[in-house]
């Protein structure tokens, strides 16, 4: 092959080579449209993706907070009222509202799915109070609401024991006494009792509201409570005795600390070795089955937890007034109506009265108090629980809101 030959046939060889190296292949429509499409789910599923670990991140953030009360077996979960503001810990307002938003719950929250009083079939109320948790001023509210919302009131007198374990015919007895005294449509009944589950009775189930409190700080306020002068007066006229000076001189620190009877809160302790200090704040939203009798223990505290959502419309505190003011208007509005505006009316107002406050109860060293949080964790859990829920129903009629 000559030169001129080799080279002209080199040239049309690039020239091909060329037309397929640049050479457009076209291709469908709908090919282009489809890889589009591919593309554009493909990065909105690896920003959801990525969003969710994010949120899980954040939760886990919360629930890993540091905790002064690790080395007592307390997780972040179970820190207390007096310690909860120094971060926000979950079971704090700003902290579960941080929660619920970081994990996109704050805008699923709807009152309608948080409320169950529209499945009470009466107007009728049931505060099973609890006691050194405030119910006095809940009582008096109601009593001034009654005026105003005509509605009728009665409560249990003080002579009456607290009800903490009644058989099932004794329930029945009771909730037929109770059912008996209603004269109004609308009816409030208060005592110092148990909850109990009407519907086998068959008899219509009540709303039932309560109150909680710091559950160490609840069995301090009933220690020196029943060594005041008026309680003790009170129990004279009942029982025509009155305790000894012993009873009186006694100081609650010691008492914790030298292990005395009346300052055993050890785990699974039943009433027969129980001094009656009410130590079982689960036990009034628990009930009367023998499972909510061992103190402390996993099984009365879930017993409780269904207990209340189930049937209690509000478990509120006053740790968080304004709070389970709002709460009980909106969820119970027959009821707590204009609750608010009467609690701050000027100079009568509740919110400047103090209901039976203690001059003779000492302060308590967090010393012993964290001694005693040791003992008291299940009970802290439901606890917890009960705050956890009233902010949620608060959160859902105040979506708004931003910490």
């Amino acid at each position: 092959m000559s030169l001129n030959a080799e080279r002209s046939y080199k040239m049309k060889l690039r020239d091909v080579e060329n037309a397929f190296k640049y050479r457009r292949i076209p291709y469908p429509k709908r090919s282009v449209e489809l890889i589009a499409l591919l593309a554009i789910s493909c990065t909105f599923f690896l920003f959801m993706h990525t969003n969710k670990l994010n949120s899980r991140l954040k939760e886990m953030e919360v629930k890993l907070q540091p905790s002064e009360f690790s080395a007592l077996g307390l997780t972040g979960n179970h820190i207390s009222g007096h310690d909860a503001g120094k971060h926000d810990d979950i079971n704090t307002l700003h902290g579960t509202y941080q929660y619920l938003k970081s994990t996109g719950q704050l805008w699923r929250l709807n009152p309608k799915f948080l409320n169950n009083t529209k499945f009470h079939t009466g107007d009728v109320i049931y505060y099973n109070r609890v006691p050194k948790t405030g119910s006095e001023t809940l009582t008096e509210l109601m009593i001034r609401l009654g005026e105003k919302n005509h509605f009728q009131n009665d409560r249990a007198p003080f002579s009456k024991p607290v009800g903490v374990y009644w058989d099932v015919e004794r329930q029945r007895q009771e909730a037929e006494r109770i059912m008996e005294l209603q004269e109004d449509s609308a009816f409030v009944y208060v005592e110092h009792m148990n909850y109990m589950n009407v519907r086998p009775f068959h008899l219509p189930q009540p709303i039932y509201i309560n109150m909680i409190r710091d559950p160490v700080e609840r069995v301090i306020s009933w220690f020196y409570y029943i060594r005041t002068p008026w309680n003790s007066v009170r129990n004279f006229e009942v029982s025509g005795k009155f305790p000894n000076r012993t009873h009186f001189l006694k100081n609650f620190e010691d008492c914790v600390l030298t292990s005395d009877p009346e300052c055993r809160y050890h785990y699974g302790l039943m009433f027969k070795d129980d001094p009656g200090d009410h130590k079982r704040q689960s036990l009034f939203f628990c009930g009367h089955s023998p499972i909510c009798e061992p103190f402390n223990t996993p099984g009365a505290i879930e017993k409780a937890k269904q207990n209340v959502e189930r049937d209690f419309s509000v478990v509120g505190s006053w740790e968080d007034v304004n709070v389970t003011l709002t709460v009980l208007e909106n969820y119970i509005p027959r009821f707590f109506k204009g609750s608010m505006e009467l609690y701050y009316e000027p100079i009568r107002g509740l919110a400047f009265k103090k209901q039976n406050l203690n001059p003779w109860k000492p302060k308590i060293s967090e010393r012993i108090k964290r001694i005693m949080r040791a003992n008291f964790t299940q009970e802290y859990d439901f606890y917890y629980f009960c705050k956890q829920r009233l902010y949620r129903q608060y959160f859902a009629i105040n979506r708004h809101l931003h910490f």
